[in-house]
């Protein structure tokens, strides 16, 4: 689970992940320090929660929200992964909300198997692509003889590649 927490005393902002076992010890911590958490994202796989989390914490530090708490602001751990002078920096907890649900969002759907098996057919289709443009190539230099080996190569390759992409089909 991904969750947004809040400090008003510290003027921060915290995105952090935590697993569905551990969620009410590690809110309870935050809260004990001053922290309330506002929302929480859940993940069926905790990998793509922490993704997410790292993709958020990558947007902000890139638009400029680089400053986090010190460690000894947070002792309960988890600073590296705070936004300080959130006010200054014209950030609330419902825009880290967006951003965080945005990336859930990207995490979630490219990570599904479709989105995989999508992406390597077409990187498959534009390796056949390359592997065509250079047989031509041989053929029109008159080395028919290599450029007939190199079909059959590619032939067999794709036959093979086809019988993964139905293995992968089948499983899901």
């Amino acid at each position: 689970m991904l969750y947004i927490a809040e400090c008003d005393e510290l003027d921060a902002l915290k995105v952090g992940v935590t697993s569905r076992a551990s969620r009410t010890s590690r809110v309870r911590q935050h809260a004990r320090h001053g922290w309330r958490t506002t929302a929480e994202i859940p993940f069926d796989d905790g990998r793509h929660a922490f993704v997410a989390e790292q993709a958020v914490l990558a947007f902000l530090r890139t638009c400029g929200a680089r400053e986090t708490l010190r460690q000894d602001q947070l002792p309960q751990g988890g600073y590296t992964e705070t936004v300080a002078f959130a006010r200054l920096a014209h950030l609330s907890a419902d825009q880290l909300l967006a951003v965080a649900r945005v990336a859930a969002g990207i995490v979630e759907a490219t990570e599904s198997p479709l989105y995989i098996i999508e992406v390597a057919g077409s990187q498959v289709i534009a390796e056949a692509t390359r592997l065509v443009e250079h047989i031509q190539v041989l053929r029109r230099a008159g080395r028919r003889r290599e450029a007939d080996e190199l079909a059959a190569e590619g032939w067999l390759a794709l036959g093979e590649i086809l019988k993964a992409f139905q293995a992968l089909r089948d499983s899901l």
